[in-house]
């Protein structure tokens, strides 16, 4: 693989900075990606994938931008004290910064998991995304939060043994202020903005170019997806031969999704002309 050269930058946003680093597609490129990292500890397992992902697509002449949410990785300020409403604010900063960079004319998103529906949600903040990738979308926040209730259930039944009480984990859940998810304390603010996500009923207003990929054990597509990018203005949904790499510990082989991603995008690439400024953005004005 082409070496790509990369820099740690920083991304002003409010009254602080975001954590970032830059993957240079060099000096051709003009077409940038900015990444969407998931939620809690699925961003802790997806790290080298996305870090992987990163490079093969800047090696590709896309340069690409990851970064830290608001009180996550290395951005400043505590877990706790941000949620899905800074955070998305975050990802329109990232992608405002991504469109100042010499030759980026056209700027896309790649999200995967929570991190793909904030990514629509930040497109419709303030229209910053030309084009975008979301891999296994949270389409119903509600049913992602009953996910993360399961995992807890099963740990607590683990570790109490015969003084398992599976009511007050419920309600602890439901209830309290905040709430563990895998070690990272969740607020009850931050759990009800994501029970409100419901894509499929209310519509990402998202009128570029969009894949919406359902990464799972088949090449079939999820009736959910299907669904969304039915709703969706330009959106086509595709299922990839994927192992869950968000919720795996250990190295997992990315080949399947990022070929699949690679390839809608020289797809992409190649229905766009040279001299046009960006596939969508004004249709989306």
């Amino acid at each position: 693989m082409v070496r790509v050269k990369e820099r740690v930058v920083e991304i002003p946003v409010e009254d602080s900075i975001l954590h970032a680093v830059y993957h240079d597609g060099g000096a051709d490129a003009q077409w940038g990606m900015v990444f969407c990292d998931p939620f809690a500890e699925e961003k802790k397992c997806a790290h080298r994938v996305l870090v992987e992902t990163a490079r093969t697509l800047a090696a590709a002449k896309f340069s690409c931008l990851r970064f830290d949410y608001r009180g996550c990785g290395d951005s400043p300020g505590r877990f706790e004290d941000y949620g899905p409403t800074e955070w998305v604010e975050d990802i329109a900063a990232a992608a405002r910064y991504m469109r100042q960079q010499p030759g980026i004319r056209t700027v896309g998103a790649l999200g995967l998991r929570l991190g793909a529906t904030m990514a629509m949600q930040a497109s419709e903040l303030d229209n910053v995304f030309d084009f975008a990738l979301l891999w296994e979308p949270v389409v119903n926040g509600q049913h992602y939060l009953k996910l993360n209730l399961r995992r807890s259930l099963i740990k607590a039944m683990m570790t109490d043994g015969e003084q398992f009480a599976g009511d007050e984990v419920r309600k602890h859940h439901d209830q309290a202020e905040v709430v563990d998810f895998d070690g990272y304390q969740v607020t009850q603010a931050t759990r009800e903005r994501i029970a409100e996500i419901d894509l499929v009923e209310n519509r990402p207003q998202f009128a570029g170019p969009a894949l919406i990929l359902n990464l799972s054990s088949r090449d079939q597509v999820a009736n959910e997806y299907r669904e969304l990018a039915e709703e969706m203005a330009n959106a086509e949904a595709a299922g990839v031969v994927q192992e869950p790499f968000w919720n795996r510990i250990g190295l997992v082989s990315s080949k399947s999704v990022v070929e699949a991603t690679a390839l809608w995008l020289a797809e992409l690439q190649g229905q766009t002309p040279a001299d046009s400024p960006t596939p969508s953005r004004d249709k989306q004005q």
